[in-house]
């Protein structure tokens, strides 16, 4: 008997363990990041960029790409998925996989991507003020949503996003 109990693993040694880590790592990943915020306030601003913003010309039209599209540039290439969406105010269409919220209590819309891939998505951050819009959604809606790509840690995450349909 005392050789079965000597021989019990330590917590930290079952793999069970470990994939609890890699989850919570990924998401605290996948959460983190600029949500595109200037740290400096607007009296330390270069005089130029405060007259940019106050004659800001038209806002530039927003990259129209299905979920799956998206999530297929960055798996080709990561660097050329960047230069093409990072930053940049895109429009993307698919069908709903999951409604959530991330360790930070943001909330998220996560895209399918492909059929046979159910683990990794095009995910959607909202404002903490959109939760009642994304409360009327439901899962295997279709649905379009802007916002601007941030990167990829697994999901594709996109920030700043909004319904557009």
């Amino acid at each position: 008997m005392e050789n079965q109990e000597g021989s019990k693993k330590k917590f930290y040694k079952r793999w069970w363990f470990w994939a609890i880590v890699v989850v919570v790592l990924y998401v605290i990943g996948s959460s983190a990041g600029n949500k595109g915020g200037n740290s400096q306030p607007a009296a330390q601003q270069p005089v130029k960029q405060q007259e940019s913003q106050q004659a800001k010309p038209v806002e530039e039209a927003a990259i129209k790409v299905t979920a799956s599209q998206l999530y297929d540039d960055y798996e080709a290439n990561e660097v050329a998925a960047d230069a093409k969406y990072k930053d940049k105010k895109v429009e993307i269409s698919g069908t709903i996989s999951g409604i959530g919220k991330d360790l930070m209590d943001t909330p998220y819309v996560a895209l399918v991507v492909a059929p046979n891939n159910p683990v990794f998505s095009v995910q959607c951050m909202f404002d903490k003020s959109e939760q009642s819009k994304l409360a009327s959604l439901s899962k295997d809606s279709k649905i379009v949503l802007s916002g601007k790509v941030s990167s990829k840690l697994g999901n594709v995450i996109v920030r700043d996003c909004s319904i557009v349909e």
